[in-house]
């Protein structure tokens, strides 16, 4: 078999028919915006938070952010742009698409457990649908699914570093929190 362009597959490549591209570009636009969101709110928390160990807290959420729109938003948006899809052009277009959205931030700056709680959250979603992605792209699309992969590995890694900010009391309030 010769495509177009004259190449043969070679044993072993696989040309998969039952990909369903549309839901894979539908799911990577979530992320997208997902990302974008997270990086805005991260942002926003480290201008916000005040008050004890707020300049660590603050150092870690602008970390984060870099990490989720310099990396994962744009590793998403070269996987949308090779599926033939692009991001809005509108942001506000991004909170439409959102599947996780964020949770509210405190009204007291100097609840730093709270917003440290928001962001576990954020990243709870953000790793229900890298699995979701995983599980729908895996054997199926193996680029998207190695994207995903490697997106659901760095939200557990970031959730696990949100959590260790937590003070005792903002522990046991997550653990309720998540119970409810």
């Amino acid at each position: 078999m010769t495509t177009s362009k004259g190449f043969e597959p070679f044993e072993g490549q696989e040309l998969v028919e039952t990909m369903d591209v549309e839901k894979i570009k539908e799911k990577l636009l979530q992320a997208y915006a997902d990302e974008w969101i997270a990086g805005y709110y991260y942002m926003l928390t480290a201008e916000l938070v005040q008050g004890p160990l707020s300049g660590v807290v603050a150092e870690e959420f602008r970390k984060e952010a870099m990490e989720e729109i310099s990396k994962h938003a744009t590793a998403i948006a070269e996987r949308l742009a090779e599926l033939g899809a692009e991001p809005p052009r509108d942001f506000s277009k991004l909170w439409e698409l959102s599947g996780c959205r964020y949770p509210p931030l405190p009204e007291d700056p100097y609840d730093i457990d709270g917003f440290i709680i928001a962001a576990v959250k954020a990243e709870i979603c953000a790793i229900k649908a890298y699995r979701e992605l995983y599980e729908l792209t895996h054997g199926k699309d193996p680029v998207t699914e190695e994207l995903a992969e490697e997106l659901l590995r760095d939200e557990v890694r970031h959730r696990t570093e949100m959590v260790n900010l937590l003070s005792r009391e903002g522990l046991e309030r997550l653990k309720k929190e998540l119970s409810d």
